[in-house]
């Protein structure tokens, strides 16, 4: 089993003992990466994004090997911005939006093809690790 297996991720954090690592520049980011995107993936992630990412941010910090700034790096990092497709977290966030797609579907006319610039949900994209 690798130390990279969903479970042994929950059991380090719960029992607070360290991920191993390589000591070179890189594999410290690159195991923190792999740690995220399975903890992320394992989420509501395409539901609450933001949400997500919090609760993940939370479990590392209480964890102690990593800090907010490499959490916030990797999240950055795999950050995409987005302006069709929103999560239900984004759209409870902004209301607008469901009233001027349900207006617009039921065939109102359209401020005579002024387009309204509609704000845009972060979201995040991680590699998929076996």
């Amino acid at each position: 089993m690798s130390q990279y297996d969903l479970d042994v991720i929950i059991k380090k954090i719960q029992d607070k003992s360290p991920f191993e690592h390589k000591e070179n520049k890189r594999s410290r980011p690159r195991t923190l990466k792999i740690i995220i995107s399975r903890l992320y993936y394992s989420q509501s992630y395409t539901k609450e994004p933001q949400a997500t990412r919090e609760k993940v941010t939370q479990l590392l910090l209480d964890h102690g090997q990593f800090s907010k700034e490499e959490i916030d790096k990797i999240f950055e990092h795999a950050s995409r911005r987005q302006t069709t497709d929103y999560s239900e977290e984004f759209l409870k966030q902004h209301p607008e939006l469901v009233k001027a797609k349900a207006s617009k579907d039921k065939g109102a006319p359209d401020n005579k093809g002024i387009e309204e610039e509609n704000p845009e949900e972060i979201t995040y994209l991680f590699p998929r690790y076996a």
